[in-house]
């Protein structure tokens, strides 16, 4: 399988003049508009909104969906999704995903089509000047090709693209006499902020943010990123997790996309929500909290003697916490075999059935307790690591 779709020698020019002229077409079109007439509100209204459509059937559809499978849904939302995501002029979902599966298996690497390592502006946009489209060979995304409605987007994906990105919205616009307004604004301006919002992703959130859930790879959480591409930006979570339909696990993350997603769930219109369990993300995040304090300890100079008595206070707490979280994998386990037990005839009595459910749903109470009690615990030891921290600084 080919995992180099980005040419060291070539240069992709239809790219380079595309991600160059768009920019400036939407920006210098915007200002003489806005200099010959006042726009019409209903265009600035469109835009907007066509903004929000495109960007989340990228992050709801070719992403959540159709790379990481985190979902399904049925094929009209599929086809919406589809159709909305080549109006943001990113490619076909076949060679979205295509590069971002690549992306997820080879993280940091030089087969990462959009590696971090190879430098911002090469993660930002720079990659796509590289891109050998002639690589493309899709054994990664098999599964994808053989659903129809993805293989038609992609045969069909510039007639879609120029419909759906720029002659809709000029069309709708024209509804109150602003075609060029739907076309410049709704239509270039719209794609251009769009293609920045998700090529943020690749940069900005492998740059700067909080390594929440792993410290082996360069994806970060950042919350500005999240504020414009409709979530994507709690990305540690997101390479760390990448099956988990969410991105924002708590409730005040800014998350429209897993908004989006569990709506659609409530209207019978996607099933099949694949979540991380939270003791296993609890287990990531102190695992990472625990090594990147050392590592802080240490650079900032702390001997053994300053960091021994604190490695005594934690390891206690850190081996409760890790025993809680065993014991509450064993009982989700085990109570989830006896549950498949409803309809076995062969079970001993209806009786003894729930009272055993009952007994391991306590149990699970019970312990997860204990591990608010441990991680309360764990809380005022990072407060007195920090403290030794600061004052070695």
């Amino acid at each position: 399988m080919k995992t180099l779709p980005v040419s060291k020698k070539q240069l992709n020019w239809i790219n380079i003049i595309f991600f160059s002229l768009l920019p400036v077409i939407a920006l210098t079109g915007t200002v003489l508009l806005c200099t010959l007439k006042p726009i019409c509100w209903a265009t600035w209204i469109l835009a907007g909104t066509y903004m929000t459509i495109t960007g989340l059937s990228i992050t709801a559809g070719y992403h959540r969906l159709f790379s990481h499978k985190s979902y399904q849904t049925v094929w009209p939302v599929r086809l919406v999704l589809l159709l909305f995501g080549a109006g943001a002029f990113q490619g076909s979902a076949l060679e979205w995903c295509s590069d971002h599966r690549n992306h997820h298996r080879y993280t940091d690497t030089d087969s990462d089509p959009y590696s971090i390592k190879k430098g911002f502006w090469h993660a930002h946009i720079g990659w796509l000047f590289r891109l050998d489209t002639r690589a493309y060979d899709f054994a990664n995304v098999e599964d994808l090709h053989a659903d129809k409605l993805i293989a038609w987007q992609h045969k069909h994906y510039l007639k879609i693209a120029i419909f759906m990105g720029f002659l809709l919205p000029a069309g709708i616009a024209t509804l109150w006499g602003d075609p060029l307004g739907g076309l410049i604004i709704a239509g270039a301006l719209r794609m251009t902020l769009n293609h920045h919002f998700t090529f943020a992703i690749n940069s900005i959130a492998h740059t700067f943010g909080k390594r929440t859930y792993s410290h082996e790879q360069s994806a970060r959480d950042n919350w500005f990123t999240a504020l414009v591409t409709y979530g994507e930006g709690f990305h540690n979570f997101h390479h760390q997790f990448p099956i988990d339909y969410r991105n924002g696990i708590r409730p005040y993350h800014f998350d429209p996309t897993k908004w989006l997603i569990k709506t659609l769930s409530w209207c019978q219109l996607a099933s099949d929500l694949k979540s991380v369990s939270t003791h296993r993300i609890i287990r990531y995040r102190v695992q990472t909290e625990e090594f990147q304090l050392i590592s802080r300890l240490t650079q900032a100079g702390a001997n053994q003697l300053q960091v021994n008595p604190l490695q005594s206070m934690t390891k206690p707490i850190l081996d409760n916490i890790y025993q809680a979280l065993k014991r509450m994998d064993a009982l989700e386990k085990e109570y989830l075999a006896v549950l498949k037990q409803k309809y076995d005839k062969h079970h001993p009595s209806k009786n003894a059935y729930y009272i055993q459910l009952k007994s391991y749903k306590a149990q699970f109470k019970a312990t997860q307790q204990n591990l608010k009690n441990y991680l309360q615990a764990w809380k005022k030891a990072l407060k007195a690591y920090n403290q030794l921290n600061t004052n070695l600084s």
